[in-house]
């Protein structure tokens, strides 16, 4: 407001001078009776009524200056209002979208305390039952060894409590990280690549690892790990893929800050990626767990086929 102020004293000012100058050139060569004698030369043509339509002219146009002064008022006027509006509007969109990530933090810490009591769960009271009916078993098929049908049955049985017990073991894996919190995110990951190449063995598994576990948060490498829990679970339903590729990297972004990146790529059919993550929960959750730690995720097709999931999160 200040520097407008300034600018229209200076404007007057200039204006003011111009009209001393022209009275006193004016006044120095006798310009009016110069003008009469140069009039008189067109008396037929009215040219001495001239000054007459130039007055209507300056009025007009400093009366067609005023109306464009005042419109233009009115349009910043009405320009401001819009931008106090969208400040106001932004700020609020800014709250929901912080009020937004907290939500997610604490709806993803509530589902890992009830996943972390749900494994608690499965281990002891799944884990020492089915540990007794082993161990009733094969107490018992040592006393049933001249009896073939009832040492049949127990087999059968013994069957069973193994398989429930791998059952056990791969739901408590799924459920909780084995050793994230003391082992460090790279353990658990290479734990989870091996379990998922042996459950598809027909897929070409390749992975860089090159994490320093020392800088790598339990929220972050928690988030890392569910997300490429749930990459390796789209790749195998849905991918039809031959091959996988993963990378995952801390790394420098600046001097003073370290970031954790993964990327998983497989030469499947691809996907509409603008399709997909309005289609698929699992997709959403991938990308709200990122936003909520103020990463970014990235879903494109690779080249010539596949998919690219990528999704970086800050560690400090």
């Amino acid at each position: 407001m200040l520097k407008n102020r300034n600018r229209a004293r200076v404007d007057l000012t200039i204006v003011g001078v111009a009209a001393i100058v022209t009275w006193v050139v004016a006044g120095y060569y006798d310009l009016a009776e110069r003008w009469i004698d140069w009039a008189a030369l067109g008396e037929f043509y009215q040219l001495d009524e001239i000054i007459f339509v130039l007055l209507t002219a300056c009025i007009g146009l400093m009366w067609f200056g005023r109306r464009r002064y005042l419109e233009l008022q009115a349009t910043l006027s009405r320009n401001l209002q819009i931008q106090q509006s969208l400040k106001a509007t932004n700020q609020e969109i800014s709250t929901l979208l912080s009020q937004n990530r907290a939500l997610i933090k604490h709806i993803t810490s509530v589902r890992e305390a009830e996943r972390l009591h749900l494994a608690r769960e499965l281990h002891d009271v799944f884990g020492q039952h089915l540990a007794a009916i082993d161990v009733n078993i094969s107490v018992a098929k040592k006393l049933a060894e001249d009896h073939d049908k009832l040492g049949t049955l127990l087999n059968t049985v013994h069957d069973s409590a193994n398989y429930l017990r791998e059952v056990t073991r791969s739901q408590l894996r799924s459920i909780r990280p084995p050793g994230l919190a003391s082992m460090g995110l790279s353990t658990v990951v290479e734990d989870l690549l091996s379990q998922w190449q042996m459950t598809f063995p027909g897929i070409e598994l390749n992975y860089n690892l090159d994490i320093d576990d020392s800088s790598v948060n339990y929220e972050a490498g928690l988030t890392i790990y569910r997300c490429l829990q749930e990459g390796l679970s789209n790749v195998s339903r849905h991918a039809n893929a031959g091959m996988v590729d993963i990378d995952l990297t801390t790394f420098k972004s600046h001097p003073e800050h370290t970031e954790i990146s993964l990327v998983l790529r497989d030469d499947g059919k691809g996907i509409d990626p603008e399709k997909s993550i309005n289609l698929g929960l699992g997709l959403i959750g991938i990308r709200e767990r990122c936003h909520a730690l103020d990463g970014r995720f990235e879903l494109k097709n690779n080249h010539p086929t596949g998919t690219v999931m990528h999704l970086s999160i800050p560690l400090d």
